[in-house]
């Protein structure tokens, strides 16, 4: 199951140079409408929560995505100390 890399708490201090030149090259896709998130109750070998995200991409392939629900509430959480609003408080 694939891990989350938090690359860094600022994204836009440079979290993914190299998308620089995809862009330019025509090889970055940035989807700017809904994905999805499902929970999976016993997605892991150990039993434990997964979650997958689904992402259906403009030429009408879809990416899924698969993490623990352990290693996305750590990403959350480090996120939202470092960016939090109010609510989260």
């Amino acid at each position: 199951m694939p891990e989350i890399s938090l690359v860094a708490l600022d994204g836009e201090g440079g979290a993914w140079p190299d998308l620089v030149e995809k862009e330019t090259q025509g090889n970055l896709i940035h989807l700017t409408g809904a994905f999805e998130l499902a929970p999976l109750k016993a997605g892991m070998q150990s039993g434990r929560a997964s979650v997958a995200f689904r992402f259906d991409l403009p030429d009408g392939r879809s990416v899924v995505a698969e993490t623990s629900l352990r290693a996305l509430y750590t990403a959350v959480r480090a996120i939202a100390a470092r960016h939090g609003e109010e609510f989260m408080a």
